[in-house]
């Protein structure tokens, strides 16, 4: 059962780096295209301080200014896009590494119960004679440091 989460985990991650990969470049050309309108917006300053015709430029970097705005709404909802990418990949593992050790808990709380229900088998020799499988109770009294069921 562990191994499906493992294998569902890491099959949903397949398209995970090229997503990332993808809304990255778009982050790039988005910041491109800004920086261009920004040097545009720059240039259209200087215009007008030689005394162009003012009303013309000021549309103009108005404009330009709405376009900046509007490619930063863009990168910002392209960012979210991708945190909400991750952060869905981040709680789909957290949830599976839960149910994960809940079972790997009950597991080993059925083995613990199967154990004490058949006994521990040790071996132990007399002497030098044949081993010999004997079965001690888990609830007997342990008497020495070691922790161990008294074999005398």
């Amino acid at each position: 059962m562990s191994t499906t989460y493992l294998e569902e985990f890491l099959s949903s991650l397949d398209s995970l780096p090229a997503d990332i990969t993808r809304k990255l470049k778009l982050l790039k050309h988005l910041d491109e295209r800004s920086a261009a309108l920004l040097e545009k917006i720059e240039a259209s300053l200087s215009k007008s301080d030689k005394g162009d015709s003012r009303p013309a430029i000021l549309k103009s970097i108005k404009d330009d200014q709405q376009s900046c705005l509007e490619i930063a709404q863009e990168k910002i909802s392209t960012a979210q896009q991708t945190y909400d990418l991750l952060d869905l990949h981040i709680r789909r593992l957290d949830q599976d590494l839960k149910k994960f050790e809940e079972e790997r808990k009950l597991g080993k709380d059925k083995a613990n119960k199967g154990k004490k229900q058949t006994g521990d088998k040790r071996k132990s020799t007399d002497a030098g004679l044949n081993e010999i499988d004997m079965e001690y109770d888990d609830t007997e009294p342990k008497y020495c440091f070691c922790n161990q069921v008294r074999e005398s």
